[in-house]
């Protein structure tokens, strides 16, 4: 465990590409226990709604790997039509760019994929159940995140490979009547040393009692 406070953990967790160790292995040992951890998050009723496959085997991974690679490609595709990439304008976009080039080229190599789904579509469901189900979820999700940091590893919430969901499910066997929330990469990271990333200035983003 590193040696870290509540609020340095919960502000140096970060997406992290670059800085994945591809050659370590990760016991699955170690990956569920920070799956139990993620478990105890707030979800809607209790209802547990959910299920986490964990892709450990290289040619599996591979595979899935082609899968994201493929959905980045299809996204890319879109940018033309829709005047670039909105995110360009953010400082050190450039940065961000290369990071996600960097996990394309070396997806096949990670150790371990998580892979959340729950049970639903959202595709047709009012503002209500589209919240209660995503909310029942993301908080599991960053919560394994935290747990992993805590423990010298490191992962990224991706969402390239929904442009091929249909793909990925038949790959897995995941019925049609679940949603795939993102794939997250499992790995030590390369030292250890994350600092708070840029966020617009606090009074930008707060307002008091109205939208302000």
């Amino acid at each position: 465990m590193l040696d870290l406070d509540p609020d340095a953990l919960l502000t140096t967790t970060r997406a992290v590409r670059k800085r994945l160790d591809f050659d370590r292995p990760v016991p699955r040992e170690l990956i569920q226990e920070c799956l139990e951890i993620a478990f105890q998050a707030p979800n809607g009723g209790n209802m547990n709604n959910w299920r986490w496959i964990v892709v450990d085997e290289p040619e599996l991974v591979a595979k899935v790997a082609a899968i994201y690679n493929g959905g980045l490609d299809d996204y890319v595709a879109t940018l033309d039509q829709s005047g670039g990439y909105p995110g360009a304008v953010v400082p050190r976009a450039d940065m961000i760019s290369t990071s996600v080039d960097h996990l394309r080229a070396n997806f096949h190599r990670l150790p371990a994929v998580l892979v959340p789904v729950f049970a639903g579509r959202m595709e047709k469901a009012n503002v209500f159940y589209q919240a209660s189900s995503w909310g029942s979820i993301i908080q599991s999700v960053w919560s394994f995140m935290l747990a992993l940091r805590a423990r010298g590893l490191g992962s990224a919430w991706t969402t390239g490979h929904l442009w091929r969901e249909a793909e990925l499910a038949e790959l897995l066997g995941i019925p049609a009547h679940f949603t795939q929330v993102g794939l997250f990469p499992i790995a030590y990271t390369l030292g250890t040393d994350f600092k708070p990333a840029f966020r617009k200035d606090s009074d930008e983003v707060i307002a008091w009692n109205g939208f302000g």
